[in-house]
Formats: C-alpha cells, sequence, structure tokens
C-alpha cells in the first residue's frame, strides 16, 4: 500500500487528516478498510517516521472484550523480529474506538501478490514459494516462545518492495474472532482458519501450522483451500507429488495429525526446493532474488533469509554451441533411453519421454523450442530451447525451416514461370526432399509391408513415422450422461465385453481407503501417458496392425479411462477406427495397471497418433 495524500472525504471514524491520537500520531489519509475497521496512513511526530493507525469497529471489541485487547496489543508490542510488523502502541480515538499504531509496512498484501502474478500468467516458482513459508516460518517459530498468532491468513502477510515478508495481528485476531464472530473476517479469510480455532477453542503452534499450509496451497495454486481442492501437483506441473502429502500433514482437521512446529513444515519443504534447484543458479541479474538458493535448514540468526522478488525474472541466454551434423546430435540423444522430459503445452503436462522421443515431437511439430519442460530426475525447468542436450538441434531446425521457406518461396515463383506440370511436380517433390533431408534425417524412408512393420520394435516404428507416443490429460469425475454415446462406442462396450467409461463412472462406489490419503489424491496426466505409452508397442501388434490389414485408417485414437484408486481399469471408451478395433483396444486396455492413489476413482482421456 502507498501513503495516500490529504484526503477530503469523510472520515469513516472519529478521526480526520489533521487529527492527532495517542499524543504523536497524525494522521495524514484513509488507506483501507476491512470488516475490522480503517486503516489511516499517519506520521510519528516523535520519530517523524510513517506508520498505520488502525481504527477498530466498536462491535468488535465490546466493553467485556476491551483488557483482553489491549492485553493482546501489548504482547504484539513487545515482539521484534524482521518478518513482523512493529506495534508501537495501542489506545483511544476521540469517539471512542480502539486504534492500534504500528510499523508502515510499504508493499502489497500477499494475497493481492499472489492475485497479480496469477493474472500476468506468472506462477510462483517452487523457490519463490519455499521464500515466502520460511519467512512466516521465521516469524511463527520467534513469536511462539510468547504465543501463538491463532489467525494466520495471506491478508495479515504483507510482501515489501524490497522483497521481505511482514506478519502483523498476532494475538489480536483471536480477540476479535471470540468477541465478534466469523463476521470479524472477510469470507475468503475463513477457510485459512483452524477448524478448533473457529470452534472457539484456544490456538497452538499446530493451528499456525494450519495457517502456513493455507498460505502455501494458495501459494502453490491461488486457489483457497475448500470443498474444491486440487492437489498442488496436478494443478502444476513444476511440484512433486510429495509437496501434496506435507500440504496435506499441515491442513489435516486434527491438530494430532499436523506438524508440531513451523520448523517441521520448513524443513520437510527444504529437501525438494534443493532438488528442483540443484543446477548452478544464473549470473546476478540485480533484479531479482526470487532465485537465491536457500542452503541451511535453520540460518543462524545474522543470516536473512532470501527476500521474494515484485520483479519479473531476467531471462538468460547462453551462447549457441558449435554447429554438428543432426544425424550426429540424433544418434547422441538416443543413447540416452530414460524417459526423463516432461512438456507443458496447451494447458496440459506431457510425457514423460525419452530425449529420442522429445526431440521425434519436436521434429514433426509437437513441439516448440519456447514450451517448458521438466526434467523428473533434477526437478529443474526451463523453456526446451534452453536445456544444452537440445538447444544445438532446436536452433538448426529453426534454420532450416527459415531456409525450406525460402526454398519454397522461389519454387513457388518458379512455378509461376513453369507451363510443364511434369517440371512443376519435380521440383515440388524436390522441395520436399530437402525439407525432409533437413529437418527430419532420422524419419528413415522403409518400406510399409505390414509383415515388416508387425515384426519391428516400437522404436522402428517412430522411425517409420507409423506412430507417435501418447499424451493423457484428467477428466472430471463426474462426465455428463444425457450425451448420447455413438453407436460406435457402444458397439465397442459389447464387443469387448468390457464397461464404458460413462458407466464405469457412474457406478456407485465406496469412499476413499482412509490407508491412502483419506481418499484425496490423483494420478497426474504423465503418470497416466507413461503407463499408457509402455503399453503401446502391444496396441499397435494387437489392435492397429489388423485395423491397418484391413483398410482402416485409426489417425488420432483418444481412449476415455476410468481408473480405479487400486491402480486397475474400470471401463474405457475408445474413439477412432472400426468396432472390432475398438473391441481389441479395450481388451488390451482393461489388462493396463497404473499405480495406486488415494481417491476411489478417477477419469483420464490418452490419445495417440497412427499414421
Amino acid at each position: 500500500m502507498a501513503q495516500g495524500i490529504a484526503s477530503t472525504r469523510p472520515a469513516a471514524t472519529g478521526l480526520h487528516p489533521g487529527a492527532v491520537v495517542g499524543g504523536r500520531f497524525e494522521v495524514v489519509d484513509q488507506v483501507d478498510e476491512d470488516p475490522q475497521g480503517v486503516v489511516w496512513s499517519a506520521k510519528d511526530q516523535q520519530t517523524k517516521r510513517s506508520i498505520l493507525v488502525r481504527v477498530i469497529k466498536p462491535e468488535m471489541v465490546p466493553s467485556a472484550a476491551a483488557p483482553e485487547f489491549r492485553e493482546a496489543c501489548r504482547a504484539a508490542a513487545t515482539l521484534t523480529h524482521r518478518n513482523i510488523a512493529r506495534v508501537f502502541g495501542v489506545g483511544r480515538t476521540p469517539k471512542g474506538e480502539h486504534f492500534v499504531a504500528s510499523e508502515w509496512i510499504d508493499g502489497a498484501p500477499l494475497s493481492d501478490f499472489i492475485q497479480a502474478r496469477d493474472r500476468d500468467g506468472d506462477p510462483i516458482s517452487l523457490r519463490g514459494v519455499y521464500n515466502v513459508i520460511a519467512h512466516l516460518c521465521s516469524a511463527l517459530s520467534y513469536a511462539h516462545k510468547k504465543g501463538p498468532h491463532g489467525t494466520l491468513r495471506p491478508s495479515v502477510v504483507s510482501v515489501t518492495r524490497g522483497g521481505r515478508v511482514k506478519v502483523r495481528d498476532f494475538g489480536v485476531g483471536q480477540v476479535l474472532l471470540g468477541a465478534a464472530g466469523p463476521s470479524a473476517f472477510r469470507d475468503s479469510d475463513h477457510a485459512c482458519l483452524a477448524p478448533e480455532v473457529k470452534r472457539g477453542e484456544p490456538a497452538t503452534a499446530r493451528s499456525d501450522v494450519f495457517g502456513i499450509g493455507a498460505i502455501l496451497y494458495e501459494l502453490l495454486t491461488t486457489r483457497k483451500p475448500g470443498s474444491d481442492f486440487v492437489a498442488p501437483s496436478e494443478a502444476r506441473d513444476d511440484i512433486p507429488p510429495e509437496v501434496d502429502r506435507i500440504l496435506l500433514d499441515c491442513l489435516a482437521p486434527d491438530p494430532a495429525d499436523r506438524f508440531d512446529s513451523p520448523e517441521s513444515v520448513r524443513n520437510a519443504l527444504l529437501p525438494f526446493v534443493k532438488e528442483a534447484n540443484s543446477s548452478a543458479p544464473p549470473p546476478d541479474t540485480g533484479i531479482s532474488v526470487d532465485i537465491d538458493i536457500i542452503n541451511s535448514v535453520a540460518p543462524p540468526p545474522e543470516v536473512e533469509i532470501p527476500m521474494i522478488s515484485l520483479a519479473p525474472q531476467a531471462s538468460f541466454s547462453p551462447p549457441p554451441p558449435p554447429r554438428r551434423g543432426l544425424m550426429s546430435l540424433i544418434n547422441q540423444l538416443s543413447s540416452d533411453s530414460k524417459q526423463r522430459w516432461m512438456v507443458a503445452r496447451d494447458k496440459m503436462d506431457h510425457g514423460p519421454f525419452s530425449a529420442r522421443e522429445l526431440i521425434e515431437r519436436l521434429n514433426v511439430g509437437g513441439f516448440a523450442g519456447d514450451d517448458a519442460t521438466f526434467n523428473i530426475d533434477t526437478g529443474e525447468r526451463r523453456p526446451l530451447r534452453e536445456w544444452p542436450q537440445f538447444r544445438e538441434f532446436i536452433l538448426q531446425r529453426e534454420h532450416q525451416d527459415t531456409a525450406a521457406a525460402e526454398a519454397a518461396a522461389r519454387v513457388h515463383a518458379q512455378k509461376s514461370e513453369k507451363r510443364s506440370s511434369a517440371m512443376k511436380l519435380l521440383i515440388a517433390v524436390s522441395v520436399v526432399g530437402l525439407v525432409m533431408i533437413a529437418v527430419g534425417g532420422f524419419l528413415l524412408s522403409r518400406s510399409s509391408d505390414a509383415r515388416e512393420i508387425a515384426e519391428t520394435e516400437l522404436d522402428d516404428l517412430f522411425k517409420l513415422g507409423k506412430i507417435t507416443t501418447g499424451e493423457a490429460g484428467l477428466l472430471p469425475d463426474h462426465p455428463t450422461r444425457s450425451r448420447k454415446r455413438s453407436s460406435s462406442a457402444a458397439r465397442s462396450t459389447r464387443s469387448s465385453g468390457f464397461s464404458s467409461y460413462d458407466d464405469a463412472m457412474s457406478r456407485a462406489m465406496e469412499l476413499g481407503d482412509a490407508s491412502q490419503s483419506g481418499g484425496e489424491g490423483r494420478l497426474t496426466g504423465g503418470q497416466v501417458a507413461s503407463v499408457m505409452n509402455r503399453n503401446l508397442n502391444r496396441f499397435y501388434n494387437s489392435c492397429v496392425l489388423p485395423e491397418v490389414k484391413s483398410g482402416g485408417r485409426p489417425g488420432n485414437v483418444k481412449v476415455d479411462l476410468a481408473i480405479a484408486g487400486n491402480g486397475s481399469v474400470l471401463g474405457a471408451t475408445v474413439h477412432g477406427g472400426s468396432a472390432g478395433f475398438q473391441g481389441c483396444m479395450g481388451n488390451q486396455i482393461k489388462n493396463v495397471r497404473f499405480p495406486t492413489f488415494g481417491a476411489p476413482r478417477m477419469g483420464a482421456r490418452y490419445s495417440f497418433t497412427v499414421n
């Protein structure tokens, strides 16, 4: 919030610009208003510092609660920590309302900071999220020596322009909640309060752990914790599933099931942040410290926790490597067969892929150099073109694309001058041949005889361009039943003896197994794709090949999967190809097994292409 100039609007309380309260705080302007009261900017006439004066509404502090409120403010004034907003005093306005004078924070509430990053499409990195949580844990660990905060929520946390996190309202929120009930807080804040606090029970350190979890969830997903809970690893492809478990332990309804202290939360998160940033950081640009590495679990008191950046990170592009032949690059990448690469495109996770598979998808236009790519092994995320393994190939590919486009333009000009249709055909074939050699040298020309294809391995099918690795995304738990299924899908169900996706998802089921996260959790799209891709060669030999031999052209095949929490497939509906092909696919898919997860079931759509 920025300090305002003198206001001419009517005062909403007993204060007005120019008024002096507490014998030393001169009011300047009204800067905010919330359910608890009105916030004014002011100047301390003794220190000449800018401060905040929060005037509390009378109904928030009835006479019976006034002593407890003043005592909470005095206790907060004894807290002196770099991540806690200082309280300078408590008093009464000329009209008798309670006011609290506190530190001026030149920055923005954390809730506004999160919303701004969400609007800009610039999610806070896992490193940045950790830094916020580390600041909070540092403040709370210090304050817990005197008592818990009790009502921790994003609206009482601010990020200064210098990147420091500041927490305010220690103890005060508990008094207001006890005196005025839920009306003391914004509706958006209710989900951040621990269940025992909302029931009127005294807050504990574990109550603040719940607040940390609520803030962690909002930082990761920009959502409020509530009935529409979505696991962070499903909302973002750069969040490991283990972070979901940490979050759920923070938000456990029973305090006994939560972490016992803020430090425990910070220590649990730190290994994943280190893993996600195991490579050397780029040179310091002077405008962002969001990526600074936190090397210790519990830094000594004199060491500052890295601050959170309010400015966008500068991009760093390494110089292009020396050029080599495309085939040499492809052969080198083919030696690494591990599926370690995930790609985010069109709001979906694709993969995991081996380096060879990723290059094949890039070569046919499935991915682009600017697509965000995630290394599962290291946790590092960056645009595909900035990975040394792929950068040279992408540069040469783009160069060849440009050359091909220029060649095509020249051919087009020449074609207009050619009268011979035979000459036109020859030129077109030549241009296509040049492009195929330059861009896709590893897609070798081979016989398309069905017997030869049936005997090849999956890697050879990719070389032949007959099939591409599939991708998957998640489907809603309750699909619409009113939409009429296609006759082919119905025939698929009957011919295979296998339940359809809609029927499987509509069955009544038991609640999730409490041993599996209490019914929470889902597989990610990347996990579904990985399992199905491992079965792709079997699908091809058993179902695709007979379909092709009979004259069918499956093209882009989509499979809607109903997956049970124990990893079995409850049902599937295949879109594409003949009824026989769909039935064959159903028979193959019902034998596929996925990793177990906590929810009773989930829906996913997997697709692959047969050329």
